[in-house]
């Protein structure tokens, strides 16, 4: 079945092409700057004030953008440019990139292809327009690091790409598709510091996760699941049929695959009853939260009586997961835990191994979601438009 689809699908790509995405980001969000500077990466930048053409930005030209009672100051090191209510700055070339540092921080973020820039809350709003494949790869080394072989890369662009292009209106009201940050996808930067990440985007290109009705799915991901996945309502509220629990050893070696947070027992057993009402006064109940050992991942502590979410107490102490064991030790809560994040969806240090293992991306993604296809965004875009 999944050898048809795909040949009747790369058919219908062969007749279509390939669709050209760009994509709104709103750099620093949360964290907006009022002042900045600005100089060319790579190629040449025509800058546009209200419209018209003001400098080209090229070589060692440094520009600086402030905002000043509400507009935008805009002037290079010798010379003021004037005050404007927009500021546009258009790339000349094909993959010419911008560096940006913001006023008072050490650092430089370079990114790729266009960007405009108003006046927010005596701040600036800075999007970054940007070319899809070029945002992947520099989401794939914010998400993912940049010492992975190059089959895991192909894994997280695929992943990288279907989440962005199912989430692109999670901003719509404020003036982009999406920000920069870990509530969308970390985007700190476009690729720079291993060429396999920019290979690995470009040997996807295109490529999106699909359920049979050739929707986008919710591509999940987590760090480490600690041996066993979620079904995607034991976490969330929805149950979707790709996201699916299922064992998983390939993480059990791994640097997140094990956790410790201990505290004592008046504490435990005064969270338990104030913030869900557990009856610690009553043995049974008492006994399990002091010693609790599950044979594998579960989501309820006294699952036949007050049910208090593991995942609430998870959100509440602030640990790394919410599948863990509890030991009672002297005075002395110990809970001892397995993997970090929610546990939906694809364990991001599973995979890599897989991937060093020789797993191909393709094997690995049908591995972490279930009856799932892979395809290329100008099927998508052929599907809906007959």
């Amino acid at each position: 079945m999944r050898l048809t689809l795909t040949l009747i699908l790369v058919s219908i790509f062969l007749r279509v092409g390939a669709s050209n995405k760009v994509l709104e980001i709103g750099l620093f969000w949360g964290e907006e700057p009022s002042e900045i500077t600005v100089q060319t990466g790579e190629g040449s930048y025509s800058v546009l004030g209200n419209g018209k053409e003001l400098i080209q930005l090229k070589g060692g030209t440094i520009l600086r953008v402030k905002n000043v009672n509400g507009l935008l100051h805009i002037r290079t090191l010798s010379e003021d440019l004037g005050t404007y209510y927009s500021l546009e700055i258009n790339r000349n070339v094909w993959g010419s990139s911008l560096k940006i540092q913001r006023t008072g921080h050490k650092s430089t973020h370079e990114f790729h292809d266009n960007f405009s820039i108003k006046p927010y809350r005596g701040k600036l709003r800075i999007i970054n327009e940007v070319y899809i494949e070029h945002y992947v790869a520099g989401v794939v080394e914010s998400e993912a690091g940049s010492r992975e072989p190059k089959e895991y890369y192909k894994v997280q662009s695929v992943i990288c790409r279907t989440y962005a292009l199912n989430n692109r209106r999670r901003h719509e009201a404020e003036g982009f598709q999406l920000c920069d940050k870990v509530h969308c996808q970390v985007y700190h930067r476009r690729s720079l510091s291993n060429p396999d990440i920019v290979k690995g985007t470009q040997e996807t290109i295109g490529i999106v996760i699909v359920d049979s009705d050739i929707d986008l799915v919710n591509a999940a991901f987590h760090s480490n699941c600690g041996g066993y996945t979620c079904n995607s309502e034991d976490v969330w509220s929805g149950k979707l049929e790709y996201l699916r629990a299922r064992v998983d050893e390939n993480c059990l070696e791994e640097n997140h695959s094990y956790w410790r947070y201990a505290t004592t027992k008046s504490k435990w057993f005064d969270y338990l009853s104030v913030k869900h009402g557990y009856p610690v006064y009553e043995e049974e109940a008492a006994q399990e939260a002091l010693q609790y050992c599950p044979d594998e991942r579960d989501h309820f502590l006294n699952e036949n009586g007050a049910r208090v979410p593991f995942k609430q107490i998870r959100y509440d102490l602030g640990l790394l997961s919410a599948y863990f064991t509890i030991d009672h030790v002297q005075d002395s809560i110990i809970l001892e835990g397995h993997g970090y994040g929610h546990g939906v969806g694809l364990c991001q240090e599973g995979a890599m191994n897989m991937a060093k293992q020789g797993e191909s991306y393709a094997d690995i993604l049908h591995y972490y979601y279930k009856n799932v296809h892979l395809v290329n965004l100008s099927v998508i875009d052929f599907f809906r438009a007959n």
